[in-house]
């Protein structure tokens, strides 16, 4: 009877410690592993605000200073603009007034998505050192966005009616914002563009395609050919 009992209490143990390593088992796998998976700590959090704030009166400050004077933008292209950045004055030509001011413009685009981003995981505590990277580069992007879409607005790809002579650093700074701040929307209407007016893309042996697209040509038709077998 001891025997038994002593057997009982060892099967109890042993099913407890088991139900214990289930219950902690899928939480520890939950668990992101590689680099950059740890939580960013308190001082990266408090300090980031301060550098995204910097960061954006910097540019909104050379957004209004290079913007085009009322004078300019009546002119021709090649007129030049006089700026005054941080005491520094030189006349710079119309064009490249504009090409700046649109890349600006979607840098400042790309910084409102870095803040609302980073304020959304540090409100949920969930704020990891593989994002940063991520939001730090939203401005780079959306600067290059900008300034890829105020080629191909003033190519006119989008607006045929578009011209030298009506030229509108409005408009331009508009696109150029929103571009930035919906960056991945963006290089959706330029792939369409690129669609457009090139061939398709050749399919390598070795190619992937992304984690939610659609299967390939080839293995739909193969679906279709086993269903219709």
């Amino acid at each position: 009877m001891a025997h038994k009992a002593t057997q009982s209490g060892g099967e109890g143990r042993a099913s407890e410690a088991t139900g214990k390593a289930a219950a902690a088992g899928p939480t520890e796998a939950s668990q992101p592993e590689g680099p950059g998976a740890g939580f960013v700590p308190r001082s990266v959090v408090v300090l980031l605000p301060i550098v995204t704030t910097a960061l954006a009166v910097l540019v909104l400050y050379s957004l209004w200073s290079f913007w085009p004077n009322e004078k300019d933008v009546r002119g021709t292209l090649g007129d030049p603009q006089t700026v005054n950045y941080f005491g520094w004055t030189h006349k710079i030509s119309l064009e490249i007034v504009l090409f700046v001011v649109v890349a600006l413009a979607g840098a400042l685009g790309g910084l409102i998505h870095t803040i609302r981003s980073a304020s959304w995981y540090v409100g949920n505590r969930k704020l990891r050192w593989s994002w940063l990277p991520f939001n730090l580069m939203l401005p780079v992007i959306g600067a290059l966005a900008g300034t890829v879409f105020y080629l191909v607005l003033r190519a006119g790809l989008f607006s045929p009616s578009s011209s030298v002579a009506t030229v509108s650093p409005f408009g331009f700074t508009a696109v150029a914002v929103l571009a930035g701040l919906f960056s991945e929307q963006a290089m959706e209407k330029l792939k369409d563009v690129a669609t457009q007016l090139f061939a398709e893309r050749p399919v390598g042996e070795d190619h992937l395609e992304p984690d939610g697209a659609s299967t390939s040509e080839s293995e739909r038709n193969g679906q279709e050919t086993n269903v219709e077998a």
